[in-house]
């Protein structure tokens, strides 16, 4: 079903479409919360109305929102786009230098928060709106505001890892995404009957797809407790008594998800997309070898783009894992360093074309005309190009395969990191004068990011890693910080990162005699530790997030533990029993009770 490159509607207008469709639906659902979508759209009304009369928002004006409690975190973000102004979500689990940076970046008309989220609009002087505080009290309209946003407006900023230490804030207007929504709408078929389990972090540019999706058909959004989204048996359970029939996300947690996952007890399932990295023919085998009778797709697509470019409809007997071909008004076009067009079965630089293009980077323009450009030559001649950095294989039939990243960045849990990010970030501690970052790949399948440090502070290793956390979102925080005299150099003048990789291999390694597990419990745990820290000795006292571990491989001790020795661990307890020995006892009561009852 081909759509209108040139369609009218906005987010709005097609949310409020579904409204008036069926205003007595359940729009969400959130633990023992149901707002129909008649009560969503009132809420959200009456804060629109304040944003545009109290806060003077119009038409390209952005709306900061800083909310941890899911409904309305929604309830904001429409509330922007009703208003006419566009929204940026914040991740309120960011340390406050970071959304000290996009605020200054974003320079928001109006701000929304919630009292638990106060602490990070400290960096705010205009216009603020405590929800939990302030809503009950709003005395404006339930009404629609009367609509004022055109196709052409502003309807969110997303913000990504910027090269320069300063993060990037990728302007998306209405038309662009319409065009992803609609094109997914109907390529999905999804409707009232769907039920959305919305996976990805409102920060995270797929779930604006995610999340209007469902808004804009009139699907179920089920949203999950934020503290628990890397919790495999919370959230298969939800996926079994809640009737989900789709769900997006990242290929890393997806493999971690269906060790638990059975068709025999997720009925209504239907289909599974998965977005945001590459990752290989295991997981839809493993997929498949599970729920043979449920969908899987690839989506790829940059956030400049309006989070979806192209989709490839999954088989048990791909040889491959390829991102396939562009959605509706979206052009792909694989061209070689000199601009030309690659024969079928070469390789090339991605550029892409279409509606779905952003505006660009928000306050930069010298970024903005470096990524979308214009060529004068064919094949693509006239029309606006993003490039997008990603080297791709294009096959006889259109079909797109992903091969690697022509700059320094990696995805971590979906999200784009810019190495040099990270370093410019690092570099701003005082007695630091140079830092250069590597990724190194891990049998969890979630990158490593080793920062070697040179300067008078870079052996105050601590002291480094809590600048990391204060200035970092916790996925960009390094595994490791490593004191360097001075970086090795090639014979070019280039970081030895050949050198740098046996620096941090001599790192790792400790003399001395091995750890000495003292039960079966311990030992079976530092073997499960020993694969996920690779190639790191492990001591039976050691940190578990000190040696890199992050949410993601709490969810594989998890499940190691559960598979190797039958106990099943909620993930809270990795956090708290933090070294081999404090969980190995922990696991040694836990099956200590469940034989006394037994």
């Amino acid at each position: 079903m081909a759509t209108n490159r040139d369609d009218p509607k906005t987010l709005t207008s097609l949310f409020e479409e579904r409204v008036r469709a069926a205003p007595e639906n359940t729009a969400l659902e959130f633990e023992e919360e149901l707002l129909a979508y008649g009560e969503l759209n009132r809420k959200a009304n009456k804060l629109a109305h304040h944003l545009r009369d109290n806060c003077g928002i119009r038409p390209d004006d952005r709306v900061a929102i800083l909310v941890r409690h899911p409904p309305d975190m929604i309830v904001a973000m429409l509330a922007a786009l009703k208003a006419g102004g566009a929204y940026v979500p914040l991740d309120p689990d960011n340390p406050p230098g970071v959304t000290q940076r996009i605020i200054e970046d974003v320079a928001p008309a109006a701000m929304v928060i919630e009292s638990s989220t106060a602490a990070g609009a400290v960096f705010f002087g205009g216009e603020l709106f405590v929800l939990d505080v302030m809503g009950p009290g709003l005395a404006t309209p339930e009404s629609d505001p009367a609509p004022v946003a055109t196709p052409t407006d502003l309807a969110y900023v997303m913000y990504t890892s910027g090269t320069t230490g300063a993060p990037k804030g990728i302007a998306v207007e209405h038309r662009s995404i319409v065009n992803t929504l609609t094109w997914r709408n109907a390529y999905y078929g999804f409707g009232p009957d769907d039920v959305t389990l919305a996976m990805p972090r409102p920060s995270f540019d797929s779930a604006v797809a995610d999340t209007f999706c469902a808004l804009t058909s009139g699907a179920r959004l089920l949203l999950p407790r934020r503290d628990r989204i890397t919790d495999r048996s919370y959230l298969t359970g939800l996926m079994e008594h809640r009737g989900v029939s789709h769900f997006l996300i990242t290929p890393a947690l997806y493999r971690r998800l269906l060790g638990g996952m059975a068709a025999q007890r997720l009925k209504s399932l239907r289909s599974v997309t998965i977005a945001g990295e590459w990752f290989t023919t295991k997981v839809s085998q493993e997929h498949f070898l599970r729920l043979p009778d449920v969908l899987l797709f690839n989506e790829y697509g940059p956030a400049e783009n309006a989070v979806c470019s192209t989709v490839h409809a999954l088989a048990a007997t791909d040889e491959s894992v390829l991102i396939g071909k562009p959605i509706d008004n979206t052009e792909a076009f694989v061209l070689d360093e000199d601009g030309a067009p690659v024969a079928p079965g070469g390789i090339g630089e991605l550029h892409l074309a279409g509606v779905g293009l952003a505006r660009g980077y928000l306050g930069n323009p010298e970024l903005t005309a470096e990524r979308f450009f214009t060529p004068a030559t064919a094949p693509a001649a006239g029309k606006r190009l993003y490039r997008t950095g990603d080297i791709v294989r294009r096959f006889e039939g259109g079909d797109l395969q992903f091969v690697e990243r022509r700059d320094g960045q990696v995805k971590i849990r979906g999200r784009r990191v810019e190495l040099g990010h990270v370093a410019q970030v690092l570099s701003k501690e005082d007695g630091v004068r140079h830092v250069h970052l590597l990724s190194r790949d891990t049998d969890a399948g979630t990158p490593l990011l080793i920062a070697f440090v040179e300067g008078p502070a870079a052996h105050d290793v601590d002291r480094l890693r809590a600048f990391a956390q204060e200035n970092l979102p916790g996925y960009m925080v390094p595994s490791a910080v490593i004191p360097v005299d001075s970086l090795p150099l090639t014979a070019h003048g280039k970081v030895d990162e050949v050198a740098l990789g046996v620096r941090y291999e001599e790192s790792v390694g400790r003399t001395g005699p091995g750890p000495e597990p003292a039960t079966r419990v311990e030992a079976v745990v530092l073997e499960i530790w020993q694969k996920l820290f690779a190639p790191h000795r492990i001591d039976l006292d050691d940190d578990f997030f000190d040696l890199g571990g992050d949410s993601l491989s709490v969810m594989d001790l998890v499940a190691g533990v559960e598979e190797r020795l039958g106990v099943q661990l909620d993930n809270s307890a990795v956090y708290t029993d933090r070294t081999i020995r404090s969980l190995a006892r922990t696991i040694e009561n836990r099956h200590s009770d469940k034989a006394g009852t037994s």
